[in-house]
């Protein structure tokens, strides 16, 4: 009925309907890959329930690691070539 009446709504409609679909599967595929690396390494669900229970993420000593691995990654902020502009007073406008 709709798709009759409206030929550009309906193409955008699909569209839409297969990207989404497309990005589901992926996501899927992605999360399966995820749990046969975790699996293949020997990471199980009971490990990590220890893990999270004894701490390990709270050790200063992991979190300095992280730290140091994110900070000596550089700065993540841009860099700009130029100074902020500066725009002339409003004072006219009052």
């Amino acid at each position: 009925m709709f798709f009759s009446s409206n030929i550009g709504a309906a193409v955008v409609m699909l569209v839409s309907a297969i990207m989404f679909t497309v990005v589901t599967v992926m996501m899927g595929v992605a999360l399966f890959r995820v749990h046969r690396m975790y699996r293949g390494g020997g990471g199980s669900f009971h490990k990590a329930q220890e893990e999270w229970s004894s701490g390990a993420w709270k050790n200063e000593r992991v979190r300095e690691a992280g730290f140091h691995a994110v900070s000596g990654a550089g700065n993540t902020l841009p860099q700009y070539p130029t100074p902020v502009p500066s725009y002339p007073s409003d004072e006219h406008w009052s």
